[in-house]
């Protein structure tokens, strides 16, 4: 339903496109992604991202100025930490941006630069967390593991700003998803054994994410 929702939505913008003097550009990318802010210090290094906008171009502005709507994606790899006896391992994270883009681009013969900013709602979902023991405490062998906790997802406003350049069909940006405070749960919905529920805390993440792809234009 999400895909036919994006084809429909592609449609219409094209025929607005060629209907008016104007462009509709679909850009496409894929890149390279390194977490940003304290929540992903200890949990993850560095990941894969993907960009997808679609943006409208008016003619009367020389096609230098473009709006639409952006989707971002980041799939952040977990780590493992700890030592021989007691060790966590946290399974891969998500961090995503849907919102307004505006971008501006140079007037250029070949390599075009540009710039961009996205913003709207960022959303948070971090992976699993399981714990495990193994060794000896005195003449006691201790060994086991924890069932997968996971977390509940979160949401914040975020803000991403883009720097690039376009040569023909294809382009090359880096972006910036600005750490936000994300409101989550320290250890989900816990009750603790005086019977009260624990607290939201805030963390803050963000990324920066280096892209290659490509753009297609309709109309005039």
């Amino acid at each position: 339903m999400k895909v036919f929702k994006l084809l429909a939505a592609a449609a219409i913008a094209i025929f607005v496109g060629n209907a008016a003097d104007a462009q509709i550009r679909f850009d496409a990318q894929v890149g390279w992604s390194v977490p940003q802010g304290d929540e992903f210090k200890d949990a993850a290094k560095a990941g894969l991202c993907y960009s997808l906008d679609l943006m409208y171009v008016p003619g009367f502005l020389d096609g230098q100025l473009s709006f639409g709507i952006a989707k971002d994606g980041n799939i952040l790899f977990g780590v493992k930490k700890g030592n021989e006896t007691l060790s966590a391992e946290c399974s891969a994270s998500k961090l995503g941006l849907v919102g307004a883009k505006v971008r501006f681009d140079l007037k250029a013969p070949i390599v075009k630069p540009y710039a961009a900013i996205t913003m709207g709602a960022g959303r948070l979902k971090r992976g699993e967390i399981k714990t495990s023991v193994s060794g000896n405490l005195g003449n006691v062998q201790l060994t086991g593991s924890s069932e997968p906790f996971e977390f509940d997802p979160a949401t914040a406003f975020a803000v991403k700003p883009e720097l690039g350049v376009a040569f023909g069909w294809f382009t090359l940006g880096v972006g910036w998803m600005l750490p936000a405070n994300y409101k989550v749960w320290n250890y989900g919905k816990y009750i603790d054994s005086l019977g009260t529920i624990k607290e939201k805390q805030k963390i803050n993440v963000g990324t920066t994410q280096f892209n290659i792809g490509v753009a297609f234009k309709f109309g005039d």
